[in-house]
């Protein structure tokens, strides 16, 4: 009788041991990814960086504006531009290498706003622009594109008067080299 119960619990036991030594399954890299849940203490700026920022927050922009547009009076007149800049731009606007590798991803803050829809520019999706920026400079009856600028910053800001602003650009100036850092365009 002490035969058969020995061999029961042996295979009690065996089989308990068998449940806790199963391989593990391996998940697919998709399952395996673990998603970021933001905290309060992330800025805005940083879940926006991560893509997490599920509507956008003007105030992005509007900060950043605000402080580039601070760094100087109002100028609407080429003759003001310094010639670094002007020869920056020259290229900016007509090499798509030249550009990508003068655009501060690690620091835009870029939206494309379309009547339908908004698009937060990265390095992911970013598109060559060759919008010649400097030739639209000036004030007439329709528009009234300025620009402010100091030895590290330069500011553009492009106003349809009787709409608003259809366009914003914003550059530092960083280890000698202009970057682009603000990108908005409205094309609503």
């Amino acid at each position: 009788m002490k035969i058969p119960k020995l061999i029961l619990l042996f295979i009690i036991v065996f089989s308990c041991k068998e449940n806790k030594e199963k391989p593990k399954v391996e998940l697919p890299v998709e399952i395996q990814k673990t998603e970021v849940i933001p905290t309060e203490s992330d800025s805005i700026y940083e879940r926006y960086k991560l893509g997490q920022v599920e509507s956008y927050d003007w105030n992005l922009i509007s900060e950043r504006a605000e402080k580039y547009n601070s760094v100087s009076e109002q100028f609407s007149s080429k003759d003001n531009i310094p010639k670094d800049f002007l020869e920056f731009s020259k290229k900016f606007i007509s090499d798509i290498s030249f550009q990508e590798k003068h655009i501060d991803f690690d620091n835009l803050v870029a939206v494309d706003n379309g009547c339908d829809e908004t698009f937060v520019m990265s390095r992911k999706n970013w598109v060559f622009d060759d919008w010649d920026f400097i030739n639209f400079v000036g004030i007439d009856d329709e528009m009234e594109n300025t620009f402010n600028f100091s030895d590290s910053i330069f500011y553009f800001e492009y106003v349809i008067k009787e709409v608003g602003t259809f366009r914003i650009l914003g550059f530092e100036k960083k280890d000698g080299e202009w970057y682009l850092t603000l990108y908005h365009v409205n094309d609503c």
